[in-house]
């Protein structure tokens, strides 16, 4: 009631007011000679009054309002759902063996059917085959990975006896790296007892899992492996069809980490576990190893394939279907995108025969590009910019992210087109996750058709700007979302904008020093080529052109392809000369004679460094004469010309203390290490290793210390005190697989080939050495090749002469490039042979 009595004082005092204005507009006279005035101030003064009165019921009335269906009226049709920004995924939830673990699920499609035969052939592989791997390739879209999940899920895990535990690991995903393979199975394998987390390298966690794996009955099932291949490892993978770039020496079908490809060939040695592969490519060598079964995945059989158009619902008779599926070659997504497409059509009701008539077969056009044509035109022009919009996706997509491409009506009409396009073959749905992804081959094609690419990519780039950064980066795969989000930067044509989130948040740091991930770092630099890696980057700053061919000249370098690194270092010298650049003239000549050494061209490498010194010289680049005066000083030991070589290491080293530059300091000690070493002087050795490894300690620079830790092993171990060289090369083991150092791993290998030599244990030595050399062969590491030979021909020495004789004579061969120390010791051992014999 108290409310009451003082709204309505508020409106007597109101009134009051109003009333004292007009008296004194009157009294005045202004009222009286403007006669409008007063009855133009009361009329407003009503309706104020009025509007503040509606007001004040409306606030009294609102708590006690019905909800709209209370007054009966109609709901709206239309559904409206917000877009909330993209969230973090959840972390993947390992089980527990024997529940299958289905790390990235496959959505199959309806009415899968047959393939009798290959399934028949899988199981009989699985329960009587002494081959631990089977390796099942096929072009895209022949149903590999269908064939696999339904194998696994119908015919494997619906039997007795069941595998101890199962694996299904697909490369397609964006979080499904070789390491991250490797913390998931580790976890899974062994039931959570063991985390990954704990483990240094990945060697380590290799050699783990191996040793569970080769105590369990397990089943592991790898779909779509040619995503760890070079032929498919750069960032427009999802976008590539069944044409890869070939070369001389089949370098494409090489794994992109040379631990994965250790890893499979180690699968094959394992008899209890068995592994399936999926690949459109078989890895280098896989095939031909001892424990591997290698098949081709080929058409659907005649009789399948009519009794899947019959589940499709296509009608018509045995021989009218097969006619059609012949024209194009039972290639299973084929028929699966023209069943849909004969259903779907209202014309003809899904009879094959009128829809064939209209529809005739082009001879000389490609089966499966031909029915692209057929499913992507009989879609309407709204859903075909729709389709190609979402093929730029790289990776499984869930509702929220296609809804940022919703032009339809309402969402009703949204979730109609995502069913058409799912009925049709066109789109995968995963239901139990509720995610959509497109065939490859399909992506491809609607790529390839997707009109304006930049503006999708950059609608793309603002969607993936929105997710957080990580609290805390562990791996490469933490680092995910960035990387979609510089690659749709870069599909939008923003390649500044590009450069600096690459700078800024993925390298150097964390990807280049803290994880090593070179072959990474060398897909995120090629995107910023648009016209090739021989032409300028696609950057406005010309320090930006230099920074990226040299970082990728780098990168192919501690990668193991020293060869490309030295085609872009060339590449990146002529395009600043041309500009006019004065970059090439000092540090490129000294980045390309890094290279040059490598793969044994010492005489090349040595010119280039003596014109870097005199253009220094000219230009008065203390530092960076400095350098080459290292480098120089390391090449003349290695051609034996120990007394000039001290000369080199003494001027560089003098500038470097001058200027207080400890890891170069810490360089040059490395470097007067190794000089001792190759002349066989261990206590000299040691003592330079020891000081390359304080100054390393200063600046805590990873690479640095790795190569003192070795050094310190290899000194340790010239001079018989085996325990003290085994503490440090496993340090440096150890520290350098954690951030895939390869440049270096083959030395350290053969430092504990040695070790295991002079210890007495022969098989782990040849095992040491034997890995050391596939290393060395895989990055064309010519110095380091003539070592390994020379120490092999040593190891065969007094019981196999005409395999000592072998390596003695390749060893010669390597050497004779100018490395003077191999080539010497190659010849003592051929005399040696030759004495005894």
């Amino acid at each position: 009631m108290g409310n009451l009595v003082s709204k309505h004082r508020k409106g007597l005092w109101y009134w009051l007011s109003v009333a004292c204005i007009v008296l004194v507009l009157f009294v005045s006279g202004i009222g009286i000679i403007y006669s409008f005035i007063i009855p133009v101030f009361v009329a407003v003064a009503i309706a104020v009054f009025n509007y503040i009165r509606e007001k004040s019921r409306e606030k009294e009335v609102a708590p006690y309002k019905p909800k709209e269906k209370d007054y009966n009226l109609p709901e709206k049709i239309e559904v409206t759902h917000k877009i909330e920004p993209p969230k973090k995924p959840e972390p993947i939830t390992v089980p527990t063996p024997p529940t299958p673990y289905f790390a990235h699920p496959y959505p199959l499609q309806k009415n899968f059917t047959g393939r009798i035969k290959e399934r028949t052939e899988l199981t009989d592989w699985l329960d009587n085959d002494s081959h631990s791997v089977f390796v099942y390739a096929a072009i895209g879209g022949m149903g590999k990975s269908a064939l696999a999940w339904y194998w696994l899920n119908e015919d494997v895990l619906k039997k007795n006896p069941k595998p101890e535990g199962v694996i299904w690991w697909s490369f397609y995903d964006k979080e499904s790296g070789f390491e991250s393979f490797l913390n998931h199975a580790i976890e899974y394998a062994s039931s959570g007892e063991t985390n990954p987390k704990d483990i240094a390298s990945a060697r380590d966690k290799m050699e783990m899992l191996h040793s569970i794996l080769s105590e369990k009955q397990f089943l592991l099932v790898l779909d779509g492996v040619e995503r760890v291949l070079r032929a498919y490892a750069g960032m427009g993978s999802p976008y590539q069809g069944d044409d890869v770039k070939e070369n001389e020496k089949k370098d494409y079908k090489k794994c992109v980490d040379p631990n994965c490809e250790r890893f499979l060939e180690m699968l094959a040695g394992i008899p209890k576990t068995k592994t399936l592969i999926t690949t459109r490519i078989c890895p280098d060598g896989l095939d031909d190893l001892k424990g591997v079964k290698y098949k081709k995945l080929t058409q659907m059989d005649k009789a399948d394939a009519v009794e899947f158009f019959e589940r499709q619902g296509v009608k018509g008779t045995r021989a009218e279907i097969e006619e059609v599926c012949c024209a194009h070659g039972y290639h299973p997504l084929c028929l699966r995108l023209l069943s849909g497409m004969i259903v779907k059509d209202m014309k003809y009701a899904g009879d094959i025969k009128a829809w064939t008539r209209h529809n005739p077969i082009p001879e000389l056009v490609p089966k499966e590009h031909h029915i692209l044509d057929l499913a992507y035109d009989s879609l309407d022009k709204k859903k075909q910019a729709f389709i190609s919009k979402i093929s730029a996706f790289r990776n499984p997509m869930d509702y929220d992210s296609l809804l940022i491409f919703n032009d339809f009506e309402s969402e009703k009409k949204f979730n109609e087109v995502l069913i058409e396009l799912t009925e049709r073959g066109l789109l995968f749905r995963d239901e139990k996750h509720n995610k959509f992804d497109l065939h490859p081959i399909v992506r491809k094609y609607c790529y390839d058709r997707l009109m304006d690419k930049k503006g999708v990519h950059s609608k793309l780039r603002d969607y993936f700007d929105e997710i957080p950064e990580p609290e805390k980066v562990g791996s490469v795969d933490d680092l995910a979302a960035v990387i979609e989000l510089y690659h749709h930067t870069v599909g939008a044509g923003r390649y500044d904008e590009a450069f600096s989130l690459l700078t800024n948040r993925l390298v150097p740091n964390p990807l280049y020093f803290q994880f090593g991930a070179y072959q990474t770092i060398i897909e995120l630099l090629r995107a910023l080529f648009h016209d090739g890696e021989d032409k300028p980057p696609s950057l406005k700053k010309e320090n930006d052109w230099a920074w990226a061919m040299s970082s990728l000249a780098n990168c192919y370098g501690n990668s193991g392809q020293p060869h490309k690194a030295l085609i872009t270092m060339e590449n990146a010298i002529e395009l600043d000369k041309k500009l006019g650049g004065q970059n090439w003239k000092k540090v490129g000549l000294n980045n390309l004679a890094t290279k040059q050494i490598q793969i044994g061209e010492l005489d090349a490498a040595e010119s280039n460094l003596r014109r870097s010194i005199e253009i220094c010289r000219e230009i008065k680049d203390e530092f960076d004469e400095a350098i080459s005066y290292s480098e120089v000083g390391r090449l003349l030991s290695y051609k034996g010309n120990f007394e000039e070589s001290e000369k080199e290491f003494d001027k560089a080293l003098e500038v470097f203390i001058k200027l207080g530059e400890h890891p170069s300091q810490s360089i040059v000690r490395a470097y007067h290490s190794i000089r001792f070493l190759l002349m066989s002087n261990a206590d000299e050795a040691l003592n330079s290793a020891k000081k390359s490894r304080e100054l390393a300690d200063v600046e805590k620079v990873e690479r640095d210390i790795i190569r003192a830790e070795y050094l310190l092993g290899a000194a340790y171990l010239m001079k018989g005190l085996n325990s003290k060289a085994e503490k440090h090369l496993t340090d440096a083991l150890t520290r350098d697989r954690k951030i895939n150092m390869v440049d270096l791993e083959p030395d350290i290998l053969l430092e504990f080939a040695k070790l295991r030599f002079r210890q007495g244990h022969r098989e782990e030595s040849l095992k040491f050495a034997q890995e050391a050399l596939r290393i060395a062969d895989r990055c064309e590491h010519r110095l380091k090749q003539a070592d390994i030979h020379n120490f092999l021909a040593e190891f065969y020495f007094n019981s196999d002469s005409s395999k000592a004789k072998e390596h003695a004579e390749i060893a010669k061969e390597r050497a004779s490039c100018g490395y003077v120390p191999a080539l010497e010791k190659a010849n003592e051992i051929l005399n040696k042979i030759r004495i005894s014999i």
